[in-house]
């Protein structure tokens, strides 16, 4: 494997950034003559390029069959989520990308880039624009690392809350890009029979909690504070948005690194999305839920069990319960996630927690139903339960509006004129 090099100082200036690092030095791949002529190739001319660092995110092959309906191009190159590519993997990348000549390059949580730059550089140098879709909190990816900016890095967010982050760090160019569904995947009639009739589909996110606690070990300080935050009740969406240190003192985060700030990060994430699904779940024991994730549910309830495959199982599961529920990950201050697209596109029934950007997306009187608390879910429950004719005419509204507006490929076709706009040539 070749080595993930240390953390390096940023280009920033920047107050926010200047007290963690010192000045750097840039590293730089060395584009030949040669390598240049077979680089200089117009952007955007004739049917799209797309291509792909594969990671085995369950993104990758719905990106594919959205730009293939869209007459698109694509090619993929194997790429990982954590860790560094193999020599056999970065030989095979600039091979491809020689060969392909792709008009800009897609990944998730900015996959397969080292923390160098080096590939950003590259990247830049070539002329070719790179797409990083964040659908997880980028501080935690990035940190205040500034290597990755450059006029031909592209940062793709679902999650508006993260866009001064981004810009702050350096990026150009930043595009909101919410998530979808992939309808190969998720696509149904609305059924009138049910073997479930309350449910939800989600990890407990228990292990993932303690897991991040257990990181933390070696700075009880971080611990103790992060318990005493939320013991106030200080965790929430809103200050989670703003920035951790709007949680934890500063003082305690500058004194470790960003290994450090990352568990801190994942702390509160896991635990806060741990609490908000719990209490969920235990207010409707009594109302016959049924929960599906992992193990740990068990403990919580008798009706817990272990995961739904997203790929083959989830859809027909939605469509076979008469209720399904959301509750969205803590580090979402306005976003929605997959769920709430994925649910009905499949014919699935949703209720969920009542998120800022949903009527961006849905008509909140007849294709969505939200709750603000608990006590409404409850209501708005037993209101549906015995309404299944409300229910399917709302489900097939959802879809109609998913089909016309929320897939995959309509969000390719955007992002896409987005770099066409900036990038033809």
């Amino acid at each position: 494997m070749l080595p993930i090099p240390p953390i390096s100082p940023p280009r920033s200036k920047s107050p926010q950034f200047t007290r963690y690092y010192a000045p750097m030095i840039e590293k730089r791949l060395t584009i030949t003559e040669g390598l240049r002529k077979i680089l200089d190739y117009p952007k955007f001319v004739g049917p799209t390029r797309m291509l792909i660092l594969e990671t085995q995110y369950f993104f990758d092959q719905s990106w594919l069959r959205a730009a293939q309906s869209l007459g698109w191009e694509t090619a993929t190159v194997p790429s990982v989520m954590t860790g560094g590519l193999t020599r056999d993997q970065v030989a095979q990348l600039f091979q491809v990308i020689g060969s392909f000549k792709p008009h800009f390059i897609l990944t998730s949580n900015y996959a397969g880039m080292d923390v160098d730059g080096i590939f950003a550089r590259f990247f830049e140098d070539a002329r070719i624009p790179y797409v990083s879709w964040f659908t997880d909190t980028p501080r935690m990816i990035l940190f205040a690392r500034t290597v990755h900016c450059s006029p031909y890095s592209v940062a793709a967010t679902w999650e508006r809350a993260y866009i001064p982050h981004l810009e702050a760090l350096g990026f150009e160019q930043v595009v909101f890009m919410p998530h979808a569904t992939d309808p190969h995947l998720f696509i149904g009639e609305v059924q009138m029979s049910f073997p479930r009739q309350l449910a939800f589909v989600g990890v407990s996110m228990t292990d993932l909690a303690q897991e991040a606690f257990d990181k933390l070990a070696p700075r009880p300080d971080l611990i103790e504070a992060i318990t005493r935050a939320f013991q106030e009740g200080r965790v929430t969406r809103e200050s989670f948005a703003h920035g951790i240190d709007t949680i934890i003192p500063k003082a305690l985060l500058e004194k470790g690194d960003d290994t450090d700030r990352r568990n801190a990060e994942l702390c509160l994430v896991y635990e806060g999305t741990r609490r908000l699904r719990t209490s969920m779940v235990r207010r409707l024991i009594p109302l016959g839920i049924e929960v599906f994730g992992d193990a740990a549910w068990q403990s919580i309830l008798a009706k817990g069990y272990g995961d739904v495959g997203y790929f083959d199982d989830l859809a027909p599961f939605y469509r076979s319960t008469a209720i399904n529920l959301n509750s969205t990950s803590l580090q979402m201050r306005t976003s929605v996630n997959q769920r709430v697209f994925d649910c009905p596109a499949a014919g699935g029934f949703l209720i969920t927690d009542a998120q800022a950007d949903l009527g961006e997306f849905f008509d909140l009187e007849r294709e969505v139903v939200t709750y603000a608390e608990l006590d409404e879910l409850v209501d708005k429950i037993e209101f549906y339960r015995v309404r299944p004719e409300a229910r399917a005419e709302m489900v097939r509204a959802a879809q109609k509006r998913i089909a016309a507006q929320h897939t995959h490929a309509h969000r390719l076709a955007t992002l896409e004129q987005h770099l066409r706009n900036r990038f033809a040539g």
